[in-house]
């Protein structure tokens, strides 16, 4: 497969290869569809999770939270491991 990138591209994969940081342009290109397909697949299963999440309020599953009580333990989580080491 033949592509062709924007000039901006270019020069970044240019660099990139120049200092070490990629093996070649095309580990260039990889690397960067690696983590394209990373970031999809963290948004499927985000999606996954919001649909069971739904599907609980549809179901009355739910839970009331009371921020002040969260930021409380929050405060009290912090203050204990600023204790720490």
């Amino acid at each position: 497969m033949l592509i062709t990138i924007p000039e901006d591209f270019q020069t970044f994969v240019s660099r990139g290869v120049a200092s070490g940081r990629f093996r070649s342009e095309e580990a260039a290109v990889c690397e960067g569809l690696n983590l394209l397909r990373d970031r999809e697949r963290k948004l499927e299963a985000l999606r996954a999770d919001l649909q069971v999440g739904l599907e609980q309020l549809d179901a009355g599953q739910s839970i009331i939270l009371d921020i002040e009580d969260i930021k409380h333990r929050g405060r009290q989580r912090l203050a204990t491991s600023g204790n720490e080491g």
